[in-house]
């Protein structure tokens, strides 16, 4: 019904393109639709456009339709529609109390003027659109709150302010020129960190460089000729196994005597067939498949960086052999994974990371803060069953639940010595971040060792703010044992 609706309502009008006023959109040029009915008795009343038409628009489709003919217009998409959509998307997101916008900004004449050429409904427009894009990025009042709770978000809301807007959306083009999760904080980028971190945590884009990867054919025709020559790799080694299981078959069984001895002979051959099969296939995997990979997918390309402080990463493409690195990943473009490299702790090699999606990389950066990274840790000896442990290193690499208080810090490392490409082999790493009662935090670090039976063992380190301000962790260790019970993990 509503589609009908629409339709039949846009069926009796007219559209063409006009010059947008330069005192509504601070000088600059934009593209409005104009409608104009065929007569003056026609068309929706204004209330029944504003209730059911308007609503269904996003910001920016509304900002076109600012001129919707002589009826309406400027009538309807003003000031105070524009604070109605901040506020409910702000309750949508549930960010109502961690973002707000300078609401008397322009409109006040004792508040500081907006910068020139930003007018109010330019500047309430773009944050507008900038709080509605910013659904994509799923997490962002969780990690607000964990940034505050580390210290590192200043105060409470976080404000839109106008210099931030007129810098870092001049236009929508700019905005668009990164996915949405790392558009929208670079707009908030400069609240986060602190003085002792020198400095906040902007986002900043650097240069482009050629890099390593390892891509997939996006081209029909090259995944086919992929997989003929994988094809072919394996049906001539098998070839090669069945000519030599086939040559003893005739030099060891044929041509000798048939004595007693007959059957053992093929026993011999039958293992043989396996002894020499299993060690041509390692060999070839060892010898000429890393080749072949190499060969096949490995690539130079000119790649945008970027960095959050001294931190710098860049986005991971779709095309990347990336996908063996995650189990069953879906590729978020608004939220896309990235890769970084360096020397983090507890390594003394270069390594290399590949984070789920950037904001986790984010997220990571946020507690690898100087204040932050001084918080009290505590190594958790844990006993776990066979059975336990296999599930524990399966969830490590799969899916992981994530609760209101909770946010999950996937990542995949490689040490390696420069300036070898990128690896091939990972390993998971996983950081849970809770948000505990009372403003607190805690982290979990969830890893493997080997134990002195040469055993492998969950390794779980939790680094809590709990400790400077109680001098206990009763509150953060109640709930890391309420997370680990969900593996079968024992904490004594």
């Amino acid at each position: 019904m509503m589609i009908w609706l629409l339709r039949w309502w846009t069926s009796r009008f007219s559209y063409r393109r006009v010059a947008t006023s330069t005192e509504e959109d601070d000088s600059t040029t934009q593209l409005s639709v104009v409608i104009g009915g065929a007569g003056a008795d026609q068309g929706l009343p204004a209330d029944v456009f504003a209730r059911v038409v308007i609503p269904l628009l996003p910001v920016d489709d509304a900002v076109r339709l600012r001129a919707v003919g002589k009826a309406y217009g400027a009538q309807l998409i003003d000031e105070a529609f524009l604070l109605g959509r901040i506020k409910s998307c702000l309750a949508q997101q549930q960010l109502t109390g961690l973002i707000n916008v300078e609401r008397d900004r322009g409109a006040d004449t004792s508040a500081p003027p907006l910068p020139a050429p930003l007018l109010r409904l330019g500047y309430l427009a773009r944050c507008a659109y900038v709080i509605e894009r910013a659904a994509e990025w799923r997490y962002m009042a969780r990690f607000i709150r964990v940034a505050s709770a580390c210290g590192a978000a200043g105060q409470l809301p976080l404000v839109l302010s106008g210099e931030s807007v007129a810098a870092h959306i001049p236009d929508k083009e700019t905005f668009h020129r990164l996915p949405a999760a790392m558009a929208v904080y670079k707009t908030l980028g400069h609240q986060f960190g602190s003085d002792a971190d020198n400095g906040s945590q902007q986002l900043t884009e650097g240069g482009r460089g050629e890099t390593d990867v390892f891509i997939i054919p996006t081209n029909l025709l090259l995944r086919l000729l992929t997989a003929v020559v994988y094809v072919v790799y394996v049906l001539l080694w098998i070839c090669l196994v069945v000519h030599l299981a086939l040559s003893f078959y005739h030099d060891e069984i044929l041509k000798a005597p048939h004595d007693n001895w007959l059957v053992l002979r093929w026993i011999g051959a039958g293992f043989y067939c396996i002894w020499v099969g299993t060690g041509l296939f390692l060999a070839a995997f060892l010898l000429y498949g890393r080749v072949m990979i190499f060969l096949l997918h490995a690539r130079s390309r000119l790649v945008q960086w970027y960095a959050i402080g001294e931190r710098q990463f860049r986005i991971v493409e779709r095309n990347e052999l990336w996908r063996p690195i995650f189990g069953r990943p879906v590729y978020c473009p608004s939220d896309p994974p990235v890769n970084t490299e360096g020397r983090f702790p507890l390594s003394s090699k270069m390594t290399d990371r590949v984070y789920r999606s950037f904001n986790a990389f984010a997220l990571d950066t946020l507690l690898g803060l100087n204040h932050v990274n001084r918080a009290t840790k505590i190594t958790l000896n844990v006993s776990a069953s066979w059975r336990a442990f296999l599930r524990y290193s399966a969830v490590l690499g799969d899916s992981f639940p994530c609760e209101p208080d909770m946010v999950v810090i996937d990542m995949q490392e490689s040490e390696r010595e420069p300036p070898r490409r990128q690896p091939l082999s990972y390993r998971p790493r996983r950081v849970v971040v809770l948000l505990l009662a009372g403003g607190l935090v805690a982290s979990v670090h969830l890893g493997e060792r080997i134990n002195i039976h040469g055993h492998m063992m969950p390794q779980i380190e939790v680094a809590t703010s709990e400790w400077e301000v109680t001098g206990g962790a009763a509150v953060t260790m109640a709930r890391v044992r309420q997370l680990l019970r969900r593996f079968g993990l024992i904490v004594p």
